[in-house]
């Protein structure tokens, strides 16, 4: 698979808007505004690169916030959400550049010399967390969803000046100020995809693809993002991936397939973004009105992951995952050869994995009720029964990798919410 990284990332910040209502196209027209302010800056392309990556990830550890992304809000969560990001995209190697300007991108500009980054070399990166602070900031005054008191560009502008030295850098301001007077900036903020202005100049960013290791990671990264959103759901996909992988393995399927199948395993749930944590973690059964809610998550996450160029059978196998061969599935009611292998195998790994991991309302059911509820499935036509007899005749390598995969997700997750105060998270 040949993934760009900006490709991946633009696309996957889409994910990002499902969180709240408020912060749809938030996150791309910060990535547009930071970069702008760097040009006029003249920053080199390797910093504009990075403001890039950070303008589309800055808000990806508001998920795990009670305030629902209060960094829509001037007055802020304390920027719980900047040191979760930070957290989140720290391992990453395509990433740990970006994670430091993501960190600090609520840090004050009067605060910026205390930080103990600036006492080690990382100037630079404080530096660029607060061209996205601006960059930020005048998203959030001028293109708050729903606003009815919504201000201009010049009451805009007025207000952000008012800060210059206290909150911004006056550095930053100043490019702003410039910024503000051509039309096209204001044009290209305010579009559909202000993002397309960028990457359509071929000489603002530096090229970056990705190795097959980054992206692994960077499904990973996502992934998480999906499950930290509850303690109850932190370790569900890298099992689902690791079984469907397991799986696809007994099946015959080849390197590349096994690839994307993680992948796809990684990023099934994307959609679930959208569906509130109250549904996710409510224990018992869901009512109509959940249901359909819930029900929405896969269309979400093809939209998602098949606007990415290079990513569209692993849109396909991830959001099928709930259909079912009898045609009694969702989103679509496929049946039959409508669905491919590596659909029914996704569906299969989903469901033993749900059976086998503990749940808010049950514990983990046992080898035997869990096969005995693959049968019926199978039976009814809800699982393909070649794939439940790949778990039949494997089922202890399957839960074994699964254990192992789910062990360190928790590990993951622990580390995740180290040290942070836990009246302030979840």
């Amino acid at each position: 698979m040949a993934i760009r990284l900006f490709d991946f990332l633009t696309g996957l910040s889409g994910a990002l808007d499902l969180i709240s209502p408020e912060v749809v196209g938030h996150h791309k027209r910060v990535a547009y505004a930071a970069v702008r302010l760097a040009r006029t800056l003249n920053l080199p392309r390797s910093e504009r690169t990075d403001l890039y990556l950070a303008g589309l990830m800055h808000d990806v550890g508001g998920f795990s916030v009670q305030s629902r992304l209060a960094a829509l809000q001037f007055e802020t969560d304390g920027a719980l959400h900047a040191e979760l990001g930070f957290r989140l995209l720290r391992k990453n190697p395509l990433l740990e550049g970006v994670a430091p300007i993501v960190r600090h991108h609520h840090t004050p500009f009067t605060r910026v010399e205390a930080l103990p980054e600036a006492r080690d070399g990382q100037q630079r990166k404080l530096f660029l967390a607060g061209v996205l602070c601006l960059a930020d900031r005048l998203d959030a005054l001028l293109l708050r969803s729903g606003r009815k008191d919504r201000l201009s560009p010049q009451e805009v502008m007025a207000r952000l000046r008012t800060l210059s030295g206290s909150m911004f850098d006056p550095r930053a301001v100043e490019a702003l100020s410039e910024l503000a007077g051509a039309e096209r900036f204001w044009a290209d903020l305010t579009s559909s995809d202000p993002t397309r202005a960028l990457t359509d100049a071929p000489d603002m960013f530096e090229d970056r693809d990705m190795s097959h290791a980054q992206l692994m990671a960077a499904s990973t990264a996502f992934s998480q993002i999906i499950d930290f959103r509850s303690r109850f759901t932190a370790t569900h996909t890298h099992g689902v991936a690791e079984t469907a992988v397991c799986l696809a393995e007994k099946a015959g399927f080849d390197a590349p397939e096994l690839d994307q199948m993680r992948l796809a395993g990684n990023l099934h749930d994307l959609g679930k973004l959208a569906v509130p944590s109250e549904i996710v973690e409510k224990p018992g059964p869901l009512d109509e009105r959940e249901k359909h809610v819930m029900r929405r998550h896969p269309e979400l996450t093809r939209a998602i992951l098949g606007a990415v160029p290079g990513l569209e059978q692993v849109s396909r196998w991830a959001s099928e995952h709930h259909e079912q061969p009898g045609g009694q599935g969702y989103p679509l009611g496929l049946s039959g050869r409508e669905l491919s292998l590596g659909s029914r195998i996704l569906a299969a790994a989903d469901v033993f994995t749900a059976l086998r991991e503990d749940r808010p309302y049950r514990p983990g059911m046992s080898r035997e009720d869990t096969m005995r509820v693959l049968d019926r499935m199978s039976g009814h036509n809800a699982l393909d029964p070649l794939v439940v007899s790949l778990v039949h005749g494997h089922h202890g390598e399957i839960n074994d990798r699964r254990q192992i995969a789910q062990t360190m997700a928790a590990a993951e997750f622990r580390e995740f919410y180290s040290s942070l105060p836990q009246a302030e998270v979840m």
